[in-house]
């Protein structure tokens, strides 16, 4: 709870002809728009000049005017939100003064039948000082019993902690308490808001709250309207319980670097078209039997894919549906402490639908979680979205046969282009320009990019002129395309060759985000460019899970003194921060990550033998993967030598490499099916699987017989 945003709301109140003051808690939502009861605003005096003000009692005892922008009393919500007006002198609290990297409040939904702690502070009466009559704060810790209240579309709030008398002889102890924000904790010390406050039932041991469900709120257009409106952010249900198994809804805008914009989940660009796709999944979800089912949706990196997962979760989440996107921190490779994820958190009466990005390269992780999944009785989806198909899906990999079943009957769905080469050209520079737009919108943010009138330049850009061509069905390409128009237009444009692609005009932008991060007081890195570069490269090729990960593979890179290896992996590790408890993130999006650990291979910055040699199990896997996506990229580009490259590298590495099983596994699973492009590749991992499994089997049939017939089918 952040309590720099709770707030007290005092109201001028005319009844049966009498004037009184009213008293309420309430919640910043937004800088200037406060949450709170509907009913604190019961009887508002229409003829009062400031009829509603509202004030910071950590801050001082200023009552600053506000208005009623929406109210909603009736048998499920009793909420409103109050804005505060402007020239009131009125302070943004610290916690909400950066809306534009970060979302200013989440919103949760109990999804689960057990009781779940949650807190909520506000002013009631019993917190009145006898001496001035001031109200003084109350934190209340309870829990919410999903199944208590449900009925009448309420959340209740139990609580057994002793409370403090009024000494009134009439009303309730808790009067004041209406408004004040119920909050649940993410399991990562974030807060994700419930609902609010409504009523006190008065229990007779213990307390007992009445509070209006947060999902009761954002089902409100207009209420959802509002608080998008005054933060620039939509809000979104995200399920409690499971939360620290889900990436957020709505991330922080990590916006250190350009390249960070076209992050899926930074969301700098409007989501626009997909009318069709969304229709058809959403049918998916809601019109077909109930019983689990899956769904595969393939396509190059850049495709939207992502984006377009993320507007049927947030669409669906507003009607009654519990929904997330499996956290990209859970992987095939066991968790550091050995502890398996807790999907039991997942459980639910409620229809859920899950959405697992990057399936190909955790098919083992998606056959324990289908497992669990399976045994629901309730409607439960499941969206898996993959560069492409291959053994990660069709594979046995030791699944049940009722998941294996699943996976294999799952239908595939091809993304196709958002604004493919048949619709008029006009579309395609209309969206050239939106993206340029948004964008600009966000480049000041920006630390290694100059200052300078984005918006306006934005504005004064023309597409270009081969617009039309193939490569940019890829979304990403044509925002790509528009975010180095920007820079290059701008006031530091970077040196680029004729046609250069915008992967590489962009990485050229990167280059000085590196540079000055090197130099800075917390690093102190002296090297030169070349190296930064070979080392970010290093990080994109095979991550790392642990510190010991991260320098094994560094004792690789030619140019990097030893002295600096571990001064070097922290750098790296701060430069692109990593999810959940892996010790290294990497470059985003994916496909840029991916052309510049390529075009390292080109200038000979890195010596893959040497990497493979130094990498653990996942990282060979990884290094294999992010390699063959960009073999892929390269050719679907039009760019065929540089795909040979990287191939005829990687398996001249090969030849030298001694790769561990589950290296073999993992890379052979997440390969594409039946492509040209990584036949041989596939074929040659392929083989050295089967003779792994042989080796294996000859010492010890009775238990790796089974995997060797299956390398075999």
């Amino acid at each position: 709870m952040e309590f720099d945003r709770r707030v007290q709301i005092w109201v001028d109140r005319l009844k049966d002809g009498h004037k009184e003051t009213g008293f309420g808690s309430g919640y910043l939502v937004a800088p200037c728009l406060v949450l709170t009861a509907a009913h604190v605003l019961d009887d508002l005096d229409p003829d009062s000049k400031d009829g509603v003000r509202v004030g910071l009692p950590n801050v001082g005892e200023q009552q600053f005017s506000a208005s009623l922008r929406w109210q909603r009393k009736d048998g499920v919500v009793d909420a409103a939100l109050v804005e505060i007006r402007e020239g009131s002198g009125w302070q943004v609290p610290q916690s909400l003064g950066d809306l534009l990297t970060r979302p200013p409040q989440r919103y949760g939904l109990l999804i689960g039948n057990r009781p779940h702690q949650v807190t909520a502070t506000g002013f009631p009466r019993m917190q009145k000082d006898t001496k001035d009559g001031r109200r003084l704060d109350e934190q209340l810790s309870g829990s919410i019993a999903p199944g208590t209240g449900a009925l009448a579309g309420r959340y209740e709030i139990s609580g057994t902690d002793p409370a403090p008398g009024t000494g009134a002889a009439a009303g309730t102890r808790w009067a004041g308490m209406s408004g004040a924000a119920v909050l649940a904790d993410d399991g990562f010390g974030g807060d994700l808001l419930c609902g609010v406050v409504r009523r006190d039932r008065r229990a007779d041991g213990g307390t007992r709250l009445t509070a209006t469900a947060a999902a009761s709120l954002l089902a409100d257009d207009v209420f959802r309207t509002l608080l998008t409106e005054h933060t620039g952010w939509e809000p979104v249900l995200e399920p409690v319980e499971p939360a620290v198994l889900l990436t957020p809804a709505a991330v922080d805008r990590n916006l250190r670097s350009p390249a960070a914009l076209l992050r899926a989940d930074a969301e700098a660009i409007a989501f626009h078209g997909r009318t069709t796709e969304l229709a058809d999944l959403q049918a998916w979800c809601e019109n077909t039997p109930p019983a689990i089912q899956i769904r595969v949706l393939t396509g190059p990196g850049g495709q939207g894919k992502t984006r377009l997962a993320r507007r049927l979760t947030d669409t669906l989440g507003r009607h009654g549906w519990a929904t997330g996107h499996l956290g990209s921190d859970l992987t095939d490779d066991p968790a550091l402490d050995g502890t398996a994820p807790d999907f039991t958190t997942l459980n639910t009466a409620l229809p859920l639908l899950l959405v697992i990005d990057y399936a190909e390269t955790r098919p083992r992780l998606l056959r324990r979680l289908l497992t669990h999944l399976h045994r629901s009785r309730h409607r439960v989806r499941v969206l898996l979205l993959a560069r492409s198909d291959g053994q990660w899906r069709t594979g046995s990999l030791q699944a049940t046969p009722a998941v294996r079943d699943l996976l294999e009957e799952a239908p595939l769905t091809p993304l196709t282009p958002l604004i493919p080469t048949t619709q008029p050209p006009k579309d395609r520079h209309d969206a050239f320009h939106q993206a340029a737009h948004d964008l600009a919108r966000l480049l000041p943010l920006i630390p290694t990019v100059p200052a300078h009138d984005w918006t306006s330049l934005a504005a004064t850009l023309r597409p270009p002129a081969d617009l039309h061509e193939h490569r940019y069905d890829n979304v990403l390409t044509l925002q790509m395309t528009a975010l180095t128009a920007l820079l290059q237009h701008g006031p530091r444009p970077v040196d680029t060759a004729p046609g250069a692609p915008p992967e590489r005009t962009l990485l050229k932008h990167e280059d000085r985000f590196w540079e000055a991060s090197a130099q800075a007081p917390a690093h102190r890195l002296d090297l030169p460019a070349p190296t930064l570069g070979a080392a970010v490269a290093v990080a994109a090729l095979c991550g790392a899970g642990t510190k010991d990960e991260a320098l094994h593979v560094l004792t690789t890179l030619p140019g990097l003194p030893a002295h600096q290896i571990p001064s070097t992996a922290a750098w790296l590790a701060s430069l692109y921060p990593p999810d959940g408890d892996r010790y290294w993130g990497s470059l985003q999006p994916d496909r840029i990550a991916e052309y510049h650990a390529s075009h390292a291979l080109t200038e000979d910055t890195i010596t893959l033998p040497g990497l493979l040699g130094a990498a653990a199990s996942g990282q060979q896997a990884q290094l294999i993967t992010v390699l063959a996506r960009a073999a892929i990229a390269h050719y679907n580009a039009g760019r065929p030598t540089d795909s040979d490259h990287v191939l005829h590298t990687l398996d001249n590495a090969l030849d030298n490499a001694s790769l561990a099983q589950q290296a073999l596994e993992a890379a052979t699973d997440a390969l594409p099916s039946l492509s040209h492009i990584t036949g041989p590749l596939a074929l040659r991992l392929t083989t050295a699987l089967v003779h792994a499994h042989q080796q294996h089997a000859a010492g010890n049939p009775d238990v790796h017989e089974p995997d060797l017939a299956a390398s075999l089918s």
